[in-house]
């Protein structure tokens, strides 16, 4: 069965389309509206900024928790987000399970527009799972000339499995069902922005997300607020990041 989606249609002439991973315990309408309540400081939203921009939230199904014993809507089982490298085994089950469904989405996007034109986005848990699925995005499901996304965007993040390459990273997940593209990672630009006084995901992770990123080769743009908490800086992170699309082609007044 498919991933679950709340989507809102380009204004304009598609041109791009945004997938947006929401966080643990967290909703794909629950992000949606959030984004569209963060302004910059004239006021107005990334969906009013770039208005031929197709927006994707997919939702996570609802899935046992072992430490709150309970069923909660995540994209995996984590014990601790303060500890991510704690329990590896429940994050490993969920994000084999959840990896190939966003493959899926996302090549059901590109047909649309391209793979070019795809920006992955995540939040918190989000954020973690996003990097997995471009880490481990397969050669089988490329097109010809399709080497990258259009980008990467992370806020809150952490990083999930971590390990001194690429390669001992997919090992570790074992989804190894095609060969997964080493073009796709290293040539996707990345965002990572992360608020210093987040609570629920210390910064510390989110320097050691960029980090990791860096050394497997990527081409990460950092930036670091000092307030904002568990979500994007107002007005700032979103002019910060409505820059980096821009300087990746994405047109807007």
């Amino acid at each position: 069965m498919g991933i679950s989606s709340v989507s809102l249609p380009a204004h304009n002439e598609h041109t791009h389309t945004v997938i947006f991973l929401h966080g643990r315990s967290s909703s794909a309408r629950e992000l949606s509206q959030q984004l569209w309540d963060t302004h910059d400081r004239r006021g107005e939203t990334v969906q009013h900024i770039f208005p031929s921009v197709k927006w994707v939230f997919p939702q996570a199904d609802e899935v046992y928790s072992e430490r709150f014993d309970q069923n909660l809507r995540e994209w995996f089982d984590i014990w601790d987000a303060r500890n991510p490298d704690e329990r590896r085994e429940p994050q490993i089950r969920g994000l084999k399970v959840v990896i190939p469904q966003l493959v899926s989405l996302i090549r059901h996007e590109a047909s649309s527009v391209g793979l070019q034109n795809i920006i992955l986005a995540g939040v918190s848990q989000g954020c973690a799972t996003a990097i997995q699925t471009l880490l481990n995005f397969p050669v089988s499901e490329l097109r010809r000339g399709d080497n990258r996304l259009c980008a990467f965007i992370g806020f809150s993040g952490w990083m999930s499995l971590k390990e001194g390459s690429v390669q001992e990273c997919r090992e570790v997940l074992g989804l190894q069902r095609s060969e997964p593209s080493d073009e796709l990672y290293s040539n996707t630009p990345v965002f990572i922005g992360h608020c210093a006084d987040d609570s629920v995901v210390s910064i510390r992770q989110g320097k050691r997300l960029r980090d990791t990123l860096v050394a497997y080769g990527m081409t990460v743009t950092w930036k670091e607020y000092p307030n904002g908490g568990h979500w994007v800086n107002s007005p700032l992170g979103l002019e910060d990041i409505v820059d980096f699309l821009r300087s990746q082609g994405l047109a807007g007044p």
